[in-house]
């Protein structure tokens, strides 16, 4: 007898005999030798037949001579509700007669009166040995049902066909997905090899036929090819051929391959690639007119820089003339236009130098480094603060902000919006000037804020305008071009990123910029 610890685990059954103290002394005897087995008893067979209605145990073993029910008609009533049952008959050696109707109902297990417990758990053994294996058996049969059906869906679902074929075999096997592919019911044309290769168009057909006997070479070595199929209707599917050799020992007996419907995804490669070459063509477009301005832009900044110096010079000479030849001149107002025209001369130079800047900007080459932006902050703030110690203005510089970036560019950009904001806090009592960073939406986010001035929103677009502003000259002690805030903004825009200023009038300004994670060094404007 087995371990019956390991035996019987989840298996119940019903044991029928109307002489109580043998019932009591089997069923102590199976919960010794069977512990993990579960077992209800009765005294007769209509009791018993209530019991296994309620429970349906797997095993019944009964009596057969017993009042009210015999086991006969108890085990005839159980088969009808479960044919499967296994019934054990108990029975003395005078009951032959009731045995042969036990085996006509389907009772093929029986122990003789009196009980030998060795023989009973003989015949039990072999009863819960057959009970496991059916039910290993129904197991692996429902794993590979699962399976099946998961295999199945799984093609459906990527429209992945598979076939096989004997070697020089008329027929094929064919999974349902790949009729499907074909555009047919599953099972409603032969599965036969010239219909596969009829399924292909026609330049595809020998391609396919290759395939299939390329793969049994021993040598071959696993490939794909795409190639198309041809529906019925007149449509075509593009599909991914791969082949592979099923092999027994050394040899090739047959191949097996998919088909993968990969129609959708070529469809999208070719959009893809014509959409590639349109923004090529358009980029390359807008780089022949982005150099073209650029010539321009560079002719005109030679004009500015060389052809018109030479005349402002010339005129700045004749204005400093004329002071002095107004000096001993005894008209009232000759020496006060001599000097509001050579006033005039130095704002042409300053605007000519501004608009060099500004040009340089946009052609000079960027040299990337690591920069640390609290540095260069806490840098200029000691800068601005040394030049007018008498003013209270807090600096507040938040720490780590460091990025990748040209440092020279990077700090006259913020030089400028410090220096701005230093200039428009000049009317405060008691300024304050921060430099942070922050996240928005996943970008990283500096800015510049200060309690001075402010601005009127509606005017925001001409901040970063060159040579506009939107406060009079000298209301803040201010004698420049107009270019600070367009030449950070050139500044940011050359390392990729964006600066935009939000402000209230007397309530300070607050300007803000992104910069690219891995800005392109060089000059973007230079021909390749």
């Amino acid at each position: 007898m087995k371990d019956g610890a390991r035996v019987g685990a989840g298996i119940s059954m019903l044991y029928v005999e109307d002489e109580a103290d043998a019932r009591q002394m089997v069923t102590r005897m199976l919960a010794l030798n069977y512990p993990n087995l579960t077992v209800y008893g009765a005294d007769n067979g209509l009791h018993a037949l209530e019991l296994y209605r309620q429970h349906t145990p797997e095993i019944v073993m009964t009596d057969i001579n017993m009042p009210v029910m015999d086991g006969i008609r108890m085990s005839r009533e159980i088969k009808a509700i479960n044919p499967e049952v296994r019934i054990i008959a108990v029975t003395a050696h005078s009951d032959t007669s009731y045995l042969l109707s036990a085996i006509e109902i389907g009772v093929h297990h029986y122990v003789l009166k009196p009980l030998n417990y060795q023989e009973l758990f003989t015949v039990l053994d072999k009863v819960l040995e057959q009970i496991e294996l059916k039910r290993l058996v129904s197991a692996q049969h429902r794993r590979l049902a699962e399976s099946e059906h998961q295999l199945v869906a799984a093609q459906r679902i990527a429209h992945l066909g598979s076939w096989q074929r004997d070697r020089d075999a008329e027929n094929m096997a064919w999974s349902d997905e790949m009729y499907r592919i074909c555009g047919v019911e599953p099972g409603s044309v032969p599965a036969t090899y010239p219909s596969f290769l009829e399924r292909f168009h026609p330049d595809d057909r020998d391609e396919v036929a290759g395939s299939m006997q390329k793969a049994l070479a021993s040598e071959h070595q696993p490939e794909h090819k795409f190639v198309r199929v041809l529906r019925s209707d007149g449509s075509v599917r593009i599909v991914r051929l791969d082949v592979e050799a099923v092999r027994e020992t050394d040899s090739a007996c047959g191949v097996i391959g998919t088909c993968h419907d990969v129609t959708e995804l070529k469809l999208a490669e070719q959009q893809v690639r014509l959409l590639t070459e349109e923004l090529e063509r358009r980029v390359l477009q807008r780089t022949s007119l982005l150099q073209a301005t650029v010539s321009e832009l560079e002719n005109f900044s030679y004009f500015v820089s060389h052809d018109l110096r030479a005349p402002v010079a010339r005129l700045e000479g004749f204005c400093t003339a004329l002071v002095e030849d107004c000096g001993v001149c005894g008209h009232a107002n000759c020496r006060q236009y001599a000097e509001r025209s050579a006033s005039v001369v130095q704002q042409i130079k300053q605007i000519m130098d501004a608009f060099n800047s500004l040009t340089h900007l946009a052609r000079c080459t960027l040299t990337i480094r690591d920069t640390d932006l609290s540095a260069l902050a806490r840098d200029i703030a000691d800068a601005l603060a040394a030049e007018d110690p008498e003013r209270k203005v807090e600096f507040v510089i938040a720490e780590g902000a460091r990025v990748k970036g040209d440092p020279e560019l990077l700090g006259k950009a913020l030089g400028q919006l410090l220096g701005n904001a230093w200039k428009f806090t000049s009317k405060t009592e008691l300024g304050r000037i921060e430099f942070g960073w922050n996240d928005q939406q996943g970008v990283r986010t500096y800015f510049v804020r200060d309690n001075g001035a402010g601005f009127n929103m509606k005017y925001a677009q001409k901040l970063f305008k060159p040579f506009q502003t939107i406060h009079a000259p000298g209301e803040f002690g201010w004698t420049g071009t107009g270019i600070g805030l367009a030449t950070a903004h050139s500044i940011v825009l050359r390392h990729g990123g964006r600066m935009w200023a939000e402000g209230e009038v007397g309530q300070g300004a607050t300007f803000y910029f992104t910069l690219e994670a891995n800005p392109e060094s060089g000059s973007y404007l230079k021909e390749a």
